[in-house]
């Protein structure tokens, strides 16, 4: 885009103001002529005002509004905004455009339109402009200084978009300025004093952006604020309590990611208007000023995410006015002040995570608007107020982890409204309050791990918006209600381990939404009911350790979305069903413990996504299924049944009883001749069986190493076969420390990557943990991790079938043959938080945890999408255990990405693998190699942070390193991606995030000022 000069650089340029200059050159003339008169009085400064004013007398506004939108990068499919700015028409009835009685404009509303480029000097020519509001629509670059010359300008709305650099100078111009909207951009460098000046001013929002330094104390003698808005910057320092002078104001934030030194000012109590005061996340601390309670008209006191300590002063329960008060996540002690009982208007409290102690005092259940309570990880103690929730309004309660006792209060939903009740591992006792059966609100009941006894209430699992109930852990008992109602919404109905007896009702099958039945460790008894085939949705089902008889359901084989079954230790009878075999994507199968009897189904070797399998301890008879999946299960899934035989148990299947010969006179009239015969020839015939024995031994022997066997993880439409004939160097597409991959084509058309596995050791009977573990990471199941298809071993070698990603690897697009490919930022972006999500379900949703080991920018794959999928978790610890066998030396991970612990730990954890992503970031952010680029003995990490200590501020790092090949780039984005990375590379591991912290942090930029912590 080729830019246009600001009138300001050539006052007198033609080719700018050429239409202007027919006119008024006779103005023009005269000016020079009084100039030159003027010359011995007055300064050329005060000369070059009065060409501007008069330039600005004559200016045509409608030119102005043009050449704006031509300096203006519309996104085409959306160009219709500004269509009609045409040259002919009325100016002041274009949209966004408002004028005065003299055609003047007065008003320029440009909001949510997609413009994408810069706001140029022209704008200062357009002097009776009052409103500004350019909101929302994608510019770029630097504010210009001639908005300064705009000396009627009340209101400017700059926000949400991607300006950067200062708030010019020349704001101080701005006298008649009551609302500077800037909220939400890339601004960096200190905060403007010149807004001190603005004695007008009432709102004042410069959150959201990368500005440094300390808050001014001059801040505090504009007066006229009402609205205060710093928050998610980068300022430090001390809060000045010269903000207290600021007696008009009503809304002050302050928070979300400045780091401020000590705590809150006691001169804060003095703000007599101030109604919102947010001071969230943003590393205070000492204690909480009592003087806060003399903020008598304050309605919301966020406090949140500090590291404010001591008690909770009493002189809060003078904030009578307050509605939402959040103190979680601190290190406060002592209880709850019984002045708090004087806080009539408070409907959300929130102190979780903190350690106070103590009862929950009874006035809690007095405050009449409350609606959510959440103390959870305290160390309360002592039993509920019975009355609680009898104020109608109760919405939310969260108490988990404290070590409360009692009953749970049966007025809870006395109201109607209550919807989420969590009391998780306590010591509650008693019965579940009837009166939670007939809450028609509840969305979500949890009650795990407590002391309750009773029967599930009446209506109880009839509740038409409950999605989740989990009564785990408890001493509870009786039977399931009988009638249960249909719903769609119930999706997870977790009563295991308690006392519950009786049968499973039939009318289960109504739950048409359940997508989890866990009804282990009770005493069930009765018939798996026929219904639960209704079940559709179902994934998981766990009815093991109880005591349920008959035969295991046909109808189970229709429940196509399950992909865990555990109906272990019961007892069960009669067959297993062949229909089983039809639930292709099940992964886990428990039928062991029971009275099973018959033969297990042929079909069940075809169940390709089967990858554990447990039918011990039962009365099957016959030979275990060979081939298929039935290969990659050793002989524990088929231990305890007698009548078994066949591979894997180790003993051949043979027949029982051999029938006896009848006896006689000929059999007992056998001579001595023929005997002696038969031995001769057995002497001769043992020599030639013996040496063809052994010959076909060796035979057999080599066949049998070289014999392949296929382990599908789902449904595969190929063989073995197939894939070996995909192992040519033509299609090799990589090689690395963990062996070669090849690309290969199905038979059906579909892609797949073959890795062959280097092999260090001589292969044995050890490989069954090999196996074990490989089947393990075959269970693995999420959108950003590489699927692994299949496993393909003999005894040489071994072969991981995986999706095929199109686009290679990061480290390829960034670095190597891809390179020509620049990813822009906001893909760059999606790929982080893909692949930090993919990490963070090894870490923490899988069981064990799963470690990568050798997180790094190669393994991390991109589909056709460019969508991230993280590839080779688990295979870093296969190849160093293959390699320690030997007495090899091995390093886990690669050059550039291992942490600095591992050097004289020698181990990992998934710290390591934090910090291993955390290079992958600065790889994201600068497009540079990990090692390489910086001379001897320093990485990536080393030189960014370096780089870092010689910088005055964030935003001056980021503009140093980022990529050279990112021509446009939002720098609020990338200074908060590069924070992230920078708390994972920390050199002390437990100053590192775990991968959930990371995800959140990716995901979740600064709040919004007004935005409740609900």
């Amino acid at each position: 885009m080729k830019r246009i000069e600001s009138y300001s650089s050539s006052p007198f340029s033609p080719s700018i103001y050429s239409p202007l200059f027919s006119q008024f050159n006779a103005s023009l003339h005269h000016l020079f002529t009084l100039a030159e008169a003027a010359m011995h009085r007055f300064s050329f400064s005060l000369l070059f005002l009065a060409l501007f004013v008069i330039i600005c007398e004559c200016v045509d506004d409608s030119e102005v509004l043009l050449k704006l939108k031509r300096g203006l990068i519309l996104e085409p499919q959306k160009i219709s905004f500004l269509k009609d700015w045409e040259t002919g028409k009325d100016h002041c009835l274009w949209s966004g455009v408002t004028c005065n009685d003299e055609a003047r404009v007065v008003a320029l509303n440009i909001c949510f339109i997609p413009l994408h480029g810069r706001i140029f000097g022209d704008i200062g020519l357009l002097d009776k402009l009052v409103n500004v509001t350019l909101s929302s629509s994608n510019l770029t670059g630097n504010l210009p200084p001639q908005i300064g010359h705009l000396r009627s300008l009340r209101f400017l709305n700059i926000s949400n978009n991607d300006l950067s650099g200062d708030i010019p100078t020349t704001f101080s111009g701005l006298q008649e300025l009551e609302v500077l909207d800037a909220y939400n951009n890339n601004f960096s460098g200190p905060l403007p004093h010149e807004v001190a000046s603005l004695k007008g001013l009432r709102h004042l929002q410069l959150g959201g952006n990368y500005f440094s330094g300390e808050i001014l104390t001059s801040y505090g003698g504009v007066e006229s604020l009402e609205y205060l808005g710093l928050n998610g910057n980068a300022l430090s320092g001390h809060i000045p309590g010269e903000l207290s002078m600021l007696s008009n104001l009503r809304e002050m934030y302050l928070g979300y990611y400045n780091s401020y030194s000590g705590g809150i000012p006691s001169e804060f109590g003095l703000f007599a208007k101030l109604v919102r005061l947010d001071l969230a996340s943003c590393n205070l601390s000492g204690q909480i000023p009592a003087t806060l309670g003399q903020l008598k008209f304050l309605d919301t006191l966020f406090l949140q995410m500090n590291r404010f300590s001591g008690e909770i002063p009493e002189e809060l329960s003078g904030l009578k006015s307050v509605k939402s008060l959040d103190l979680s996540n601190n290190q406060l002690t002592g209880e709850l002040p019984e002045g708090f009982s004087e806080l009539r208007e408070l409907t959300l409290l929130n102190l979780f995570r903190n350690n106070l102690h103590g009862a929950v005092p009874p006035f809690i259940a007095e405050l009449p608007n409350l609606e959510v309570l959440q103390l959870w990880e305290n160390n309360f103690t002592g039993s509920l107020p019975e009355n609680l929730g009898r104020n109608g309004r109760l919405l939310k309660l969260d108490l988990t982890a404290n070590r409360l006792t009692g009953l749970i209060p049966s007025a809870l939903c006395f109201g109607g409204r209550f919807q989420v009740l969590i009391l998780l591992d306590n010591y509650f006792f008693g019965p579940i309050p009837e009166s939670l059966g007939i809450c028609k609100s509840l969305t979500r009941v949890r009650l795990a791990k407590n002391f309750l006894n009773g029967s599930i209430p009446e209506g109880f699992l009839n509740l038409p918006l409950a999605d989740m109930i989990e009564l785990t852990d408890n001493y509870l008992s009786g039977k399931l209600p009988s009638r249960i109602s249909a719903s769609v919404v119930l999706g997870e109905l977790i009563l295991s381990n308690n006392l519950f007896t009786g049968s499973i009702p039939s009318s289960i099958s109504n739950l048409t939404g359940l997508q989890t039945l866990s009804l282990e460790g009770n005493q069930f008894s009765g018939e798996i009911p026929q219904g639960i085939g209704e079940l559709q949705q179902l994934s998981k089902l766990n009815l093991s350790n109880n005591k349920f008889s008959g035969k295991i359901p046909a109808a189970l084989g229709r429940c196509f979305s399950l992909y865990s079954v555990d109906i272990s230790n019961n007892q069960l009878a009669g067959t297993i069903p062949d229909e089983l075999a039809d639930l292709h994507i099940l992964n886990v199968l428990n039928l062991s413990g029971n009275h099973l009897s018959g033969e297990i189904p042929a079909k069940m070797k075809w169940m390709q996504s089967l990858t554990s399998l447990d039918l011990s301890y039962n009365q099957l008879s016959g030979i275990v299924p060979t081939g298929g999946q039935f290969a990659a299960f050793n002989m524990s899934s088929f231990m305890g049944n007698p009548d078994l035989c066949g591979s894997p148990l180790r003993y051949p299947c043979s027949r029982k009883h051999v029938p006896s010969e009848n006896g006689g006179e000929h059999g007992a009239k056998t001579s001595l001749k023929m005997l002696v015969s038969l031995i001769v020839l057995l002497a001769l015939g043992v020599f030639a069986a013996v040496f063809v024995r052994m010959m076909k031994a060796r035979e057999a022997k080599r066949k049998s190493e070289k014999a392949w066997k296929l382990t599908a993880f789902q449904r595969l439409d190929f063989s073995y076969m197939d894939v070996l004939q995909c192992l040519k160097e033509e299609n090799m597409i990589g090689s690395g420390g963990a062996g070669v991959v090849y690309r290969g084509v199905m038979p059906s058309g579909q892609e797949v990557a073959i890795k062959r596995l280097r092999t260090t050791v001589e292969k044995s009977d050890d490989d069954r943990g090999f196996s074990a573990e490989i089947q393990t990471l075959g269970r693995i199941r999420h959108r950003h991790i590489v699927r692994l298809l299949g496993f393909c071993s003999n005894k040489e070698t071994n072969l991981l079938v995986y999706e095929y990603m199109r686009n290679g690897s990061l480290g390829e697009v960034l670095h190597g043959r891809k390179g020509g490919q620049v990813l822009g930022w906001e893909t760059r972006c999606r790929i982080a938080v893909e692949a930090a999500t993919g990490l963070c379900y090894l870490h923490h949703d899988c069981c064990p945890m799963i470690i990568h080991r050798d997180v790094k920018s190669n393994n991390i794959l991109l589909d056709s999408t460019l969508e991230a999928h993280v590839a080779d978790f688990g295979l870093a610890k296969f190849m160093q255990d293959a390699a320690a066998s030997q007495s090899m030396s091995t390093v886990a991970g690669s050059y550039g990405y291992i942490a600095p612990e591992y050097a004289y730990t020698l181990k990992v954890d998934e710290k390591t693998d934090v910090y291993s992503f955390g290079v992958v970031l600065l790889e994201l952010i600068t497009g540079r190699k990990p090692v390489g680029e910086f001379g001897e003995g320093v990485d990536l990490a080393r030189w960014v942070r370096k780089m870092a200590e010689c910088s005055p501020d964030m935003v001056s790092v980021v503009s140093q390193v980022v990529d050279t090949r990112l021509t446009a780039y939002p720098l609020h984005s990338v200074t908060h991606l590069f924070r992230v990375a920078m708390l994972c590379v920390e050199e002390q591991s437990v100053q590192r995030p775990t991968m959930r912290e990371v995800v959140h942090m990716l995901t979740n930029p600064p709040a919004a000022p007004d935005l409740l912590s609900l």
